[in-house]
């Protein structure tokens, strides 16, 4: 009897750590199958096939430190994004310098602000978002256009521009990342237009990546019955842009009448818009 006494007692150390080693590996509060090193089911429902709905009052902490709260993978360091679409964040006032708070930290500031701190200062977050660029322009000077040669329209008169983002040479520079929807129609004077000729209107981005760089519409003039004819011709072109702050938006035209042709000198036929969606 002595003999297995003393057995017991050497074995159970053994028994001690190998059981402290497996509750150090996942330890669940009210939740029989815990996936993560730590996970607290706060509602006690989870059972043996917890679903989202189930999980959405879990708090659970990964082996790569991050914390999930309502759902069971969190992907960001905090991450509140659960089913029940009550992921919240409550920010309280604080009495911090920003060099004490550091750079990054966010406030609530009694005035109705949301403060974040730079390692320096506070500074209020807007409480409107910013406008969204808007332009209008119209151009009524004439332009001379070579053939077979893409030409740049210039000269525009703005309508409307909010953000003043657009310049009368005629570029538009984007004020942040976003979809933009555009519209360009030109009118070239009237004159001789000969057979099998095109005029061509483009957009054309200067983002070359995760966007189309351009967009053309060409209207063609194929052999008439009657030999070539005189009269104006025009082209329009509409696109949607995904660009990226400070990419830019230029307007072109291009034509094989073969001879120069002027815009013509009347607004109400020249114009392009942009609008940020």
């Amino acid at each position: 009897m002595k003999k297995k006494i003393n057995i017991i007692y050497k074995l159970l150390p053994c028994i001690l750590i190998f059981s402290a080693s497996q509750i150090a590996a996942q330890t669940g509060f009210f939740t029989q199958n815990p996936v993560h090193p730590l996970q607290i089911d706060a509602g006690k429902d989870n059972g043996s096939t917890p679903d989202a709905g189930k999980l959405s009052n879990d708090v659970v902490a990964t082996s790569d430190g991050k914390l999930g709260v309502g759902l069971l993978n969190p992907i960001t360091k905090v991450d509140v994004r659960s089913a029940d679409n009550k992921g919240l964040i409550g920010v309280g006032t604080n009495t911090q310098t920003p060099a004490e708070a550091g750079a990054g930290a966010i406030r609530y500031n009694t005035g109705g602000f949301l403060d974040y701190s730079d390692g320096e200062q506070w500074i209020s977050l807007p409480l409107a978002p910013p406008t969204k660029a808007l332009v209008n322009a119209s151009k009524s000077s004439a332009q001379n256009i070579p053939n077979n040669t893409l030409t740049y329209i210039e000269g525009w008169t703005e309508t409307v521009d909010f953000g003043n983002n657009f310049n009368s040479n005629g570029t538009f520079t984007a004020p942040r990342d976003g979809f933009y929807l555009v519209s360009f129609s030109i009118t070239l004077a009237n004159g001789n237009i000969p057979k099998n000729t095109f005029i061509e209107t483009a957009i054309e981005s200067s983002r070359t990546s995760d966007n189309i760089p351009i967009f053309k519409t060409v209207n063609s003039y194929p052999a008439f019955q009657a030999g070539a004819v005189s009269n104006y011709i025009s082209g329009n072109c509409n696109a949607i842009f995904n660009l990226k702050k400070d990419d830019t938006i230029k307007f072109s035209v291009k034509h094989n009448i073969g001879s120069a042709r002027n815009t013509l000198n009347d607004g109400k036929l020249n114009n392009l818009s942009i609008s940020e969606l």
